[in-house]
């Protein structure tokens, strides 16, 4: 199994312990996040979730111009492709903001509260 495969799994369990949790999140198109590509407002899309990242850019371990170039877009590979621990994904979490509209989603999971 690739590490992409078992960060998906890991992130899979992690989300299953707090969906329960969760109020139905508010939802999101790609063109909405789109809006949303500067220093001063960051926002992201990952596994068809979208986070407002605006506050964490000065502390992302790699620098915020990092985060800047894919701010407004689908972020997903690009955080896939880097190693980030199962605390990243704890850490992103507290900055999820809502989903992306069914009709946008490529991921099968279901998110939704």
């Amino acid at each position: 199994m690739d590490f992409f495969h078992v960060l998906n799994n890991l992130q899979s369990k992690l989300l299953n312990l707090t969906v329960g949790q969760l109020p139905k999140r508010k939802q999101y198109t790609l063109k909405d996040v789109s809006a949303h590509c500067t220093e001063t407002d960051c926002w992201m899309v990952i596994r068809d979730r979208v986070y407002d990242l605006t506050d964490f850019m000065r502390e992302h371990p790699a620098g915020s111009d990092i985060m800047l170039e894919y701010a407004g877009t689908d972020a997903t590979m690009a955080f896939a492709d880097k190693p980030h621990s199962l605390d990243a994904w704890v850490i992103l979490e507290k900055y999820l903001i809502g989903e992306l509209v069914p009709e946008e989603r490529m991921f099968e999971d279901d998110y939704s509260s």
